[in-house]
Protein backbone atom coordinates (compact mmCIF):
# COMPACT_ATOMS: atom_id res chain seq x y z
CA UNK A 1 0.00 0.00 0.00
CA UNK A 2 1.38 3.40 -0.98
CA UNK A 3 0.62 6.39 1.25
CA UNK A 4 1.01 9.82 -0.26
CA UNK A 5 2.87 12.53 1.62
CA UNK A 6 0.92 15.50 3.00
CA UNK A 7 2.14 17.78 0.21
CA UNK A 8 0.70 15.44 -2.45
CA UNK A 9 -2.79 14.96 -0.97
CA UNK A 10 -5.59 16.93 -2.58
CA UNK A 11 -8.65 15.54 -0.82
CA UNK A 12 -7.49 14.30 2.57
CA UNK A 13 -6.39 16.53 5.43
CA UNK A 14 -4.63 14.86 8.33
CA UNK A 15 -5.85 16.59 11.46
CA UNK A 16 -3.94 14.69 14.13
CA UNK A 17 -2.70 11.25 15.06
CA UNK A 18 -4.52 10.98 18.39
CA UNK A 19 -2.56 9.27 21.16
CA UNK A 20 -5.12 7.08 22.90
CA UNK A 21 -2.89 6.14 25.83
CA UNK A 22 -1.15 9.48 26.33
CA UNK A 23 -0.74 10.86 29.84
CA UNK A 24 -3.16 13.64 30.79
CA UNK A 25 -1.47 16.96 31.54
CA UNK A 26 -4.28 18.28 33.75
CA UNK A 27 -7.61 16.97 35.05
CA UNK A 28 -9.47 18.78 32.24
CA UNK A 29 -8.09 19.38 28.75
CA UNK A 30 -10.13 20.76 25.85
CA UNK A 31 -8.30 21.15 22.54
CA UNK A 32 -9.81 22.31 19.27
CA UNK A 33 -8.32 20.11 16.55
CA UNK A 34 -10.13 21.44 13.48
CA UNK A 35 -12.22 24.50 12.62
CA UNK A 36 -13.70 24.21 9.15
CA UNK A 37 -16.59 25.63 7.19
CA UNK A 38 -19.07 22.90 8.13
CA UNK A 39 -17.66 21.28 11.26
CA UNK A 40 -15.43 21.81 14.25
CA UNK A 41 -13.68 18.94 16.01
CA UNK A 42 -12.72 19.13 19.68
CA UNK A 43 -10.75 16.64 21.78
CA UNK A 44 -11.69 16.46 25.48
CA UNK A 45 -9.69 14.61 28.14
CA UNK A 46 -10.99 14.37 31.71
CA UNK A 47 -9.44 12.53 34.65
CA UNK A 48 -9.88 12.22 38.42
CA UNK A 49 -13.68 12.33 38.00
CA UNK A 50 -13.47 15.79 36.42
CA UNK A 51 -16.65 17.32 35.03
CA UNK A 52 -17.21 19.29 31.85
CA UNK A 53 -19.89 21.47 33.43
CA UNK A 54 -23.38 21.95 32.02
CA UNK A 55 -23.35 23.80 28.72
CA UNK A 56 -25.03 23.70 25.33
CA UNK A 57 -23.97 23.92 21.72
CA UNK A 58 -25.89 26.03 19.26
CA UNK A 59 -25.37 23.32 16.60
CA UNK A 60 -25.85 19.53 16.52
CA UNK A 61 -22.93 17.48 17.86
CA UNK A 62 -21.64 13.93 17.93
CA UNK A 63 -19.55 12.52 20.77
CA UNK A 64 -17.24 9.53 20.26
CA UNK A 65 -15.63 7.98 23.34
CA UNK A 66 -12.05 7.05 22.46
CA UNK A 67 -11.03 5.60 25.82
CA UNK A 68 -11.92 5.46 29.48
CA UNK A 69 -15.40 5.71 30.92
CA UNK A 70 -17.85 8.31 32.09
CA UNK A 71 -21.39 9.60 31.84
CA UNK A 72 -23.00 12.02 29.38
CA UNK A 73 -26.17 13.66 30.73
CA UNK A 74 -28.56 15.91 28.80
CA UNK A 75 -31.81 17.79 29.10
CA UNK A 76 -33.18 20.72 31.07
CA UNK A 77 -32.69 18.82 34.33
CA UNK A 78 -29.97 16.54 32.91
CA UNK A 79 -32.62 13.82 33.05
CA UNK A 80 -31.22 11.68 30.21
CA UNK A 81 -27.93 9.85 30.70
CA UNK A 82 -25.70 7.64 28.60
CA UNK A 83 -22.73 5.69 29.90
CA UNK A 84 -19.60 6.30 27.84
CA UNK A 85 -16.92 3.70 27.16
CA UNK A 86 -14.48 3.19 24.30
CA UNK A 87 -16.48 2.97 21.10
CA UNK A 88 -19.67 4.69 22.33
CA UNK A 89 -20.96 7.15 19.73
CA UNK A 90 -23.87 9.48 20.51
CA UNK A 91 -25.49 12.48 18.87
CA UNK A 92 -27.27 15.49 20.36
CA UNK A 93 -29.40 18.13 18.70
CA UNK A 94 -28.59 21.85 18.93
CA UNK A 95 -29.50 23.80 22.05
CA UNK A 96 -29.75 20.85 24.46
CA UNK A 97 -27.98 21.40 27.79
CA UNK A 98 -25.51 18.65 28.61
CA UNK A 99 -22.68 17.71 30.96
CA UNK A 100 -19.88 15.13 30.85
CA UNK A 101 -18.37 13.40 33.89
CA UNK A 102 -15.30 11.15 33.87
CA UNK A 103 -15.42 7.91 35.86
CA UNK A 104 -12.51 8.13 36.63
CA UNK A 105 -10.96 9.18 33.27
CA UNK A 106 -12.41 9.80 29.84
CA UNK A 107 -11.16 10.75 26.37
CA UNK A 108 -13.79 11.91 23.85
CA UNK A 109 -13.91 13.47 20.42
CA UNK A 110 -16.70 16.00 19.79
CA UNK A 111 -17.77 17.07 16.30
CA UNK A 112 -19.82 20.26 16.05
CA UNK A 113 -21.68 20.66 12.76
CA UNK A 114 -21.49 24.36 11.96
CA UNK A 115 -23.02 24.91 8.53
CA UNK A 116 -25.54 23.65 6.05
Amino acid sequence: MVVKGAAEMKHIQLIKDIELNAEFETDKQVNQLFDGTFRRIVEVRLQNNAVLSRHKADVPITVLCLSGSGVFTAGTDLEDSQDLRAGTLITLEAGIEHEVTADPSLHILVTKFTGS
